[in-house]
């Protein structure tokens, strides 16, 4: 996975888990972060190359992920560790996953075979990005589309990448996600979305048949863990853990420097414990 996000986002630095890391400006800030789209900074990163970054680096932003389930360092004066989550659900080659799931689930499941959806591997970034953004623009979540491109692009040349696309029983486009590897076991749902129809349940029942199909193959794949991604939406995390998927932890650690700390305080809480 590493590899795509080297080719995608060639002009940068290398971080301390040896994933390229951008050296960003927002809001004339000049920020180390993790990569755009990335769940974390990669897998069984240094902790100790992590602390003395968060001492040394010249940027007055560092914001940087670590994995699912990994126990922060100890922090140095001035960084501190924000708590988030993800969802995971393990998976076994010899096993149906759905056959895991709560009962709503598989009826959802059963009912969009019913009505007709059908699902099929793509490599069409057009509408994988389409979908990916529309999901964004419904919470009103600014997203660079050209950017997005460049990566999938490069995801999509990766072995264990693959991404599918959900059609009605008109033909119609519904859902679509992509789903990529971790480099420790996992299959994460990195990218997805939906475009909203006039029939109730739709989307919700082709989501469903998107994850299905995902698991299957990642299970197939000798994938050990699914993981959803994690999302600070309550009502897609709610989605999420209605299939059973456990609460994972992840740790965001961050270091502010001057007068930047009031000012992120206001524009990005989610930097901040609460």
């Amino acid at each position: 996975m590493n590899a795509a996000w080297d080719r995608a986002f060639p002009n940068c630095t290398h971080d301390a888990a040896g994933r390229r890391t951008p050296q960003r400006m927002r809001f004339g800030l000049a920020a180390l972060t993790t990569p755009p789209w990335a769940q974390d900074i990669g897998h069984a990163p240094d902790l100790e190359t992590i602390t003395t970054l968060l001492q040394t680096a010249a940027e007055p932003l560092v914001v940087l992920d670590l994995p699912a389930t990994m126990t922060p360092p100890e922090l140095p004066s001035g960084s501190w560790a924000v708590e988030r989550h993800t969802r995971q659900t393990p998976l076994q080659l010899d096993k149906d996953p759905v056959d895991t799931w709560p009962s709503t689930r598989r009826k959802q499941l059963r009912r969009a075979e019913r009505d007709g959806m059908t699902v099929e591997k793509t490599e069409d970034l057009d509408v994988l990005v389409q979908l990916h953004q529309a999901a964004r623009d419904r919470k009103g979540l600014k997203s660079d589309a050209q950017a997005l491109c460049t990566l999938l692009e490069q995801l999509l040349q990766e072995p264990d990448t693959h991404a599918w696309i959900v059609h009605g029983s008109s033909g119609n486009v519904l859902a679509g996600g992509v789903f990529h590897g971790a480099g420790d076991g996992r299959c994460i749902y990195g990218f997805g979305g939906q475009f909203r129809t006039q029939a109730p349940g739709d989307s919700s029942r082709a989501s469903v048949l998107l994850i299905a199909t995902a698991m299957r193959h990642a299970a197939k794949q000798g994938v050990t863990t699914f993981d959803f991604g994690g999302s600070l939406d309550q009502g897609v995390d709610r989605f999420y853990a209605e299939f059973g998927a456990e609460r994972a932890p992840k740790w965001r650690l961050v270091r502010i420097r001057g007068l930047w700390k009031p000012i992120l305080r206001w524009q990005r809480p989610d930097l901040f414990p609460n």
